[in-house]
């Protein structure tokens, strides 16, 4: 298995340990109310995007099928690095101090926020094909986050529970998570065309044989 194929494999199977540890976490201590731990497990963005790496990573990992063609398009990857480094950053940023972990929590919290998200953007950088990313696609990267945000808020206004404290509307108020929802996409968009620059730079000075992977 050449290195690339070897590294992707085992980055959709951290992220796959992360995301069964996450789980575990999640029902744990709830007896009788698996539909509803498991709803709430997939209602993290963290959990989503790491489904979404594993995923594209397991089809990077193979040499041809349908998931492989999805997973190797410039468009695919990057907006997938869009997406995980907000999962980290805004982990670090807002969520780090607030979480309490369990010592198997904090394995879960290790792999989904840290080394999942730096194992696929080094490959990111490292091995993939780059370059010919519409000039627009940043606009559309945003389509995942604001159905993300759609539901958030709808799932929250029929339970009361919000994943993320700066998307609570019953503490906040919906202005000030309207506000907040649209600096997200700001940073969204920002970060977007931050990366679709960077594959285009990646394009023109990323040596042939590493860019291919």
């Amino acid at each position: 298995m050449s290195l690339p194929r070897l590294w992707h494999a085992v980055t959709a199977l951290l992220a796959l340990a992360g995301l069964g540890i996450e789980y575990k976490v999640t029902i744990d201590g709830h007896p009788g109310r698996l539909a509803e731990r498991t709803l709430i497990y997939l209602s993290f963005f963290t959990i989503l995007t790491n489904a979404l790496v594993m995923a594209a990573s397991f089809g990077l990992a193979q040499r041809k099928g349908a998931l492989h063609r999805w997973a190797r398009r410039p468009t695919t990857r990057t907006a997938v690095s869009v997406y995980i480094t907000v999962v980290a950053v805004i982990f670090q940023l807002l969520l780090a101090k607030l979480v309490h972990l369990t010592p198997l929590g904090w394995w879960g919290n290790l792999l989904v926020h840290q080394l999942v998200p730096a194992l696929w953007l080094g490959g990111w950088v490292l091995f993939h094909p780059h370059g010919g990313i519409g000039r627009t696609a940043h606009w559309r990267w945003l389509i995942y986050p604001l159905a993300y945000g759609g539901w958030t808020i709808a799932h929250g206004a029929m339970t009361g529970w919000y994943p993320y404290p700066f998307l609570n509307v019953t503490k906040l108020g919906a202005p000030r998570v309207g506000v907040n929802m649209a600096l997200m996409a700001l940073f969204f968009a920002g970060l977007g065309l931050a990366f679709r620059w960077m594959d285009e730079t990646l394009a023109t000075h990323l040596p042939r044989h590493r860019a291919r992977g």
